[in-house]
């Protein structure tokens, strides 16, 4: 009864505390990811507004809701030559489509922004920034044109007369990429937006004043204060084509309403305030005032089709929530950790089988005179029989019973600090898992009594007396048949998939053998060592020859017999070596795959972001803008030298070890699909060497050919290519390739240097790594990276001189001390020179983004118990083996004595048979290890 309770203890306490394990890096996983998650929920308001805020009150009042912001983009296209006119610098400014975009807190705005706010204009005020969006062709002259504006003021003529609206300083005017604002916009509110092909976005302080007025003239009608008291029959004008969006981004009290530990319960309590949320925003909407919208009126070719009707459709409300889709798909998972848990701990459980084995084969052996004396008295084998089901029976229940309190109530105690959640504990779900747990170790121990209780009920008192008995002597036979020929194979089968990343189940018309292959994932590994293991142990001679270099130098002068002894018992020898190359196994590949995952979405993170700090700037900011005009040799030339100052003064920071640079050049006559004719960006290296050993890479990141290979052709005045490029104009290493036209229209080319999966250092496009993107959402974030289209060359490539281009921006690398302050650094470069950066990223943030993913998160869990439970069973399980080892073998070390072996001989004697088998079976495990563990890292 106890040695059986100690079986069901190990297995129960071992499948509890990697039930209790994966729970807990779930829970850790929803809390890093939640982090991720700057706004738990946005109510969308599509219409207009009319000056009532009431909506955000109701808002900020609900219950579980702790602070909301507002984000406010009105998008109006005013018709031409109407009431409405915008101007800039007391100058006319048209542009198809004229947006406001403000947010009550400006990190919901691009960084652009936010370096614009820290300086202040002419007259104390904050400034603006003004965005253009479109193509080369539509804004590329506008946009060095408005370089070192200063006033944007929107104005509507009443009854022929300008009277004003609202006027803003301007910071800077900045080219900004549709699909840029669309990716930062998701990072920071989960969801995208529309956005003008051809517009202007003006970027502004939050001023409800301001906002109110912008949508009450797209709307058709005059402000009372606007209008005065004499003119109230010229309210109405003009209608634009209006698409307003304003956006309630809110934190909900997470530490109440969230716990990882229960997420159906917290996946229900926000899904509540979403739906409240929506009701009331219905019933709280502020009613639109009846606006007169005058005659048709057509708007002119703008590259934009569709009635307000059909494209922006009518007032409407939505509650978006990412919480609720991240807690939503943890549930799904959340529901499955049951299961997981059961085949992660397999291998584990493969090795509580053979300790329960060999305890019982123990039990067989210690019991056997009294086994044969209770026959003798006349007891039946099957009163024996029930008597020994009864107390397995029981003792697997108490066991079982305590190595599940012991396998939550500890690792529970350690996760929290302490503390004990009894809620996680007494869940239903939670009930339920521990019960097939419980019945998982009673069945177990039931199984494996079954030889024992045959064993009783069948054993004779003459075989009780012999020295060894019958059924001792049939199973120290031990064949290699079919089922271990198939576990190598199966084994093999997962090893070398891993490692060459094969499976069946990708083959055509193979996918239903998916499940399979999931299945032998967690099989594989120890089907392949209990095969090989018992191929080396079936065969005597097999045996001799694989333990004799370790057992006979360790056997000293009984060595020899050692082995021919250990040939006689190869159902010890196989048991032995199992559990050891179990042990190793399962012990050593998690420390071999561990630190492959945690490190690659560092290295990810920085071949992206190139060296620890990069900064943007604006490329008109360096230099008086009327330099930026004419082929690129002349913009070139008039840019490096003022490029040279902005480094050096970065050099001269505290904290800078070394600075490079790259410049953002467009080629607006360049071809791809999905850029239209906007441009593909040529980034301009400073010098290929200097980048080539600045920035981190790896060689995998070029794909034609090395990294290393490929940046020294760009050295050369060749070209290297994103493989969007290179996939539509098929171009392979040393393929011409046409950049674009000169002044007088004639072609432009240079040599392809090779193809790059990434170029390290230019602007990211990545975003937060997390679960609470919809499937839609995710489609589009992946359609942006597969089409990041780029090339790269040298800055001084004499094939470009020709070439008309477009400088927009400037980035540099910093390399900086380990040591910095990642607050006072970033505000140290702000003010190194007159002007301020764009944006400013580093290496921390990037990896900060990137994050774990989901599956390695629970594989490393599991893996550290992999280590300490493997660890506890192998030496349980070795300790049994090695006192089945004795009780069968007390009459032979007895015999030695008489014949003459010394003590010192003995010791080495029972220390060979111990140790070259665990020697081998190490060797065995620590290969399969290795083998398992590169395949997975893979």
């Amino acid at each position: 009864m106890l040695t059986f309770g100690l079986v069901t203890f190990l297995v129960g306490a071992l499948l509890a505390t990697v039930n209790i394990t994966s729970r807990y890096a779930l829970k850790v996983y929803v809390d890093d990811q939640l982090k991720r998650i700057p706004w738990d929920l946005a109510v969308y308001q599509t219409g207009a507004v009319n000056g009532d805020r009431s909506l955000q009150g109701y808002v900020a009042r609900t219950p579980g809701v702790t602070k909301v912001e507002s984000m406010a983009f009105l998008r109006a296209r005013f018709p031409e030559g109407g009431e409405v006119e915008a101007q800039i610098d007391n100058k006319p400014f048209t542009t198809p489509w004229l947006c406001l975009l403000a947010a009550s807190d400006p990190a919901i705005l691009p960084p652009e922004l936010g370096f614009a706010l820290s300086r202040n204009g002419a007259d104390g005020k904050k400034g603006a920034v003004l965005a253009l969006v479109g193509p080369e062709y539509a804004m590329g002259k506008a946009f060095l044109a408005l370089q070192g504006a200063k006033n944007f003021t929107l104005q509507v003529h009443v009854a022929e007369q300008p009277r004003f609206l609202f006027n803003t300083p301007l910071q800077s005017v900045v080219r900004l990429d549709r699909d840029d604002l669309n990716r930062w916009l998701m990072d920071q509110t989960g969801s995208v937006s529309y956005i003008p092909y051809i517009g202007a976005i003006l970027l502004m302080p939050y001023d409800w004043e301001i906002l109110t007025k912008f949508d009450q003239v797209a709307s058709g009608f005059v402000p009372e204060d606007v209008l005065g008291v004499g003119n109230q029959e010229a309210g109405h004008i003009q209608m634009a084509e209006y698409a307003p969006e304003l956006v309630y981004v809110a934190k909900i009290d997470r530490p109440s309403l969230i716990s990882g530990w229960d997420i159906p319960g917290s996946l229900d309590r926000v899904a509540e305030i979403n739906r409240q949320l929506h009701r009331g925003a219905i019933e709280t909407a502020p009613v639109a005032k009846k606006i007169y919208q005058g005659p048709e009126h057509t708007h002119g070719d703008s590259q934009e089709v569709g009635d307000d009707d059909t494209k922006f459709g009518a007032t409407s409300f939505v509650v978006d929530s990412t919480t609720e889709v991240l807690l939503a798909r943890m549930q799904n998972i959340a529901r499955l950790i049951g299961v997981v848990s059961l085949l992660v701990a397999l291998p584990l459980l493969w090795m509580a089988w053979v300790l329960a084995a060999n305890l019982a084969g123990l039990l067989m052996l210690n019991e056997r005179r009294t086994l044969g004396l209770m026959r003798l008295r006349g007891i039946s084998g099957q009163l024996m029989g029930r008597a020994l089901l009864i107390s397995v029976t029981m003792g697997g229940l108490g066991g079982g019973l305590l190595g599940l309190v012991a396998g939550s109530v500890v690792p529970l105690l350690i996760y929290e600090r302490g503390h004990l959640p009894l809620g996680v504990l007494f869940d239903g779900r939670q009930l339920a898992i521990f019960t097939a747990f419980l019945v998982i170790s009673v069945v177990l121990a039931l199984v494996i009594s079954r030889r024992l209780v045959k064993y009783a009920t069948t054993i004779s008192p003459l075989e009780a007396s012999v020295r060894v008995s019958g059924s001792e002597a049939t199973s120290a036979s031990l064949r290699f048949g079919p089922v271990q020929a198939v576990a190598i194979i199966l084994g093999s089968y997962v090893l070398l998939g891993w490692i060459f990343d094969l499976a069946i189940s990708d083959l055509p018309r193979m996918a239903w053998f998916r499940l399979g292959d999931r299945l032998l994932d967690f099989l594989g590994l120890p089907l392949f060592l209990y095969g090989v293991a018992t191929l080396l142990a079936s065969k005597r001679e097999r045996i001799q020859h694989v333990m004799a270099p370790a057992l006979i130098p360790i056997g000293g002068v009984l060595g020899r017999f050692a082995l021919r002894h250990m040939s006689a018992k190869p159902h010890r020898t196989v048991a032995f070596l199992l559990i050891v190359a179990l042990m190793s196994s399962v012990s050593l590949y998690p420390i071999v795959t561990s630190r492959s995952f945690e490190d690659k979405a560092v290295r990810g993170a920085k071949v992206q972001i190139g060296t620890d700090w990069q900064v943007l700037y604006n490329a008109p900011d360096l230099i008086d803008v009327d330099r930026l005009n004419g082929p690129a040799e002349t913009q070139i030339a008039a840019i490096k030298p003022e490029i040279d100052k902005l480094v050096a003064s970065l050099k001269r920071i505290d904290g800078v070890r070394d600075a490079t640079y790259m410049v953002e050049s467009i080629l607006p006559t360049f071809y791809l699909p999905g850029y239209g004719l906007r441009g593909v960006p040529l980034f301009l290296l400073a010098n290929a060497e200097t980048y080539r050993k600045s920035v981190y890479a790896e060689p995998s990141v070029g794909l034609s050919d090395s990294f290393d290979d490929i940046m020294a052709r760009t050295g050369h005045d060749d070209v290297a290519v994103s493989p969007p490029v290179a996939d539509f104009w098929r171009l392979n290493t040393g393929t011409p390739i046409l950049l674009g036209l000169d002044a007088e229209r004639r072609a432009t080319g240079s040599n392809t240097a090779g193809v790059l999966a990434f170029l390290p250092g230019i602007p990211p496009k990545s975003v937060s790594d997390r679960q609470g993107y919809v499937q839609a959402r995710i489609d589009y974030l992946n359609y942006l990276f597969s089409t990041n289209a780029y090339m790269a060359t040298g800055i001084d490539n004499a094939k470009l001189k020709p070439l008309q281009i477009l400088l927009p921006r400037v980035i540099v690398l910093l390399k900086a001390d380990p040591a910095v302050d990642p607050v006072a650094f970033p505000k140290a470069i702000a003010r190194a020179n007159a002007f301020p950066p764009l944006e400013i990223h580093s290496l921390t943030q990037e990896v900060a983004k990137v994050g774990s993913d989901m599956y390695i998160s629970l594989a490393l869990a599991n893996m550290r118990i992999y280590l300490i439970g493997g660890l506890i069973l192998a030496v349980v399980a070795i300790l049994a083996i090695a006192m089945a080892n004795y009780s069968e073998d007390r009459r032979t070390l007895g015999l030695l004595r008489i014949r003459g072996a010394s003590p010192a001989a003995m010791r080495r004697f029972v220390l060979a048979m111990l140790l070259s088998p665990a020697l081998v079976g190490l060797a065995l495990g620590a290969t399969s290890a290795v083998l398992a563990g590169f395949g997975l890292a893979n």
